[in-house]
């Protein structure tokens, strides 16, 4: 097991099937509304605020998993909201938020079929979306779909039902992973590129 602090709210831990076994846990068995996956989960941050000083105390994680082909997985851990609202709230899919880098601009979105990405690009492009997009593949055959920020998860946005096809992913942690474990399907203008298909 590998606990790698990124950066004082992202954690990155890589565990081996081995790993998986001391909780006897298989990765395709992850799921937070087993207890033994909550037990592991408390386990692995109880041993990165000691041995790392990742400390969660006090903040709401999002938890990002990523099977490995040898039975492993990789977690991203990020701490999102501070639960005593001390302005440490960070929105993924805010436009007003700070710029940092190239992942901070994007949403990411991950979808379990190639049918799922395609239909939100085709409806994408009837809505007139016009902004960066990337499409990705990863090992697991999970796709995913980058888009400029501005898209929102409110029920009154346009961009709202994507959501009905993938799910919200953390851009940083979904882009670092892709560049080790997956594929570029379209670099640019993917939205433009794959809508037509």
């Amino acid at each position: 097991m590998e606990l790698l602090m990124i950066n004082e709210s992202k954690l990155k831990i890589m565990m081996t099937k081995e790993d998986l076994g001391e909780f006897d846990l298989c990765a395709d068995e992850l799921d937070y509304c087993n207890t033994e996956t909550k037990r592991m989960l408390w386990d692995l941050l109880n041993r990165a605020k000691h041995t790392v000083g990742f400390d969660t105390d006090g903040y709401r994680v999002l938890v990002q998993l990523y099977p490995s082909r040898t039975g492993g997985c990789e977690l991203f851990v990020t701490k999102v909201t501070s639960i005593f609202g001390d302005g440490e709230d960070e929105d993924f899919f805010d436009e007003e938020s700070p710029v940092e880098d190239e992942a901070t601009k994007l949403c990411a979105f991950g979808f379990e079929t190639l049918d799922g990405m395609l239909a939100v690009c085709r409806r994408l492009m009837t809505v007139g979306y016009g902004k960066a997009s990337q499409a990705y593949i990863g090992d697991t055959r999970r796709y995913y779909l980058f888009l400029e920020r501005g898209v929102q998860s409110s029920p009154t946005d346009p961009y709202a039902f994507i959501l009905e096809y993938g799910t919200a992913e953390n851009a940083e942690a979904t882009k670092e992973f892709l560049c080790e474990y997956g594929r570029v399907i379209c670099a640019e203008r993917a939205v433009e590129h794959l809508g037509v298909l």
